[in-house]
Order: structure tokens, then sequence, then C-alpha cells
């Protein structure tokens, strides 16, 4: 694991690019705090990484 013990935040977490990066952070052993507006898709992105057994923390609201 590459990234284990380190940490990841990813912006637009919820959908697609960003999605899949904070899965592929996830699964490369990062803890990863995982940003967007949309809490649902947020809380499905958490529930992924955590299934898989890794950690995350979601984290709504605007980034700018």
């Amino acid at each position: 694991m590459r990234l284990a013990r380190k940490i990841g935040i990813v912006t637009g977490a919820s959908l697609g690019m960003g999605r899949a990066g904070a899965l592929r952070f996830a699964r490369e052993g990062a803890a990863i705090a995982v940003v967007a507006r949309h809490a649902e898709a947020v809380q499905e992105t958490v529930n992924a990484i955590v299934s898989a057994g890794g950690h995350a923390l979601g984290l709504c609201g605007p980034v700018r």
C-alpha cells in the first residue's frame, strides 16, 4: 500500500473522476476526506470506502 498512513482530501469526490480518485487513494491505503456539495452522494462514496475496509470522512459544502 503506497499511501498507507497518509491522508487525502478529495474535492468533487461524490461523482465521476473525483469519486474514482477517492476510491483509488483509499485502495492504496490513504484515509480520505470526501468533499462535495451533495450530502447523499458524499455518503455513498464514504460508505463505499468504509465497506471496502478503508477510512473516510464526508464533508459537505462549496469548496471556494
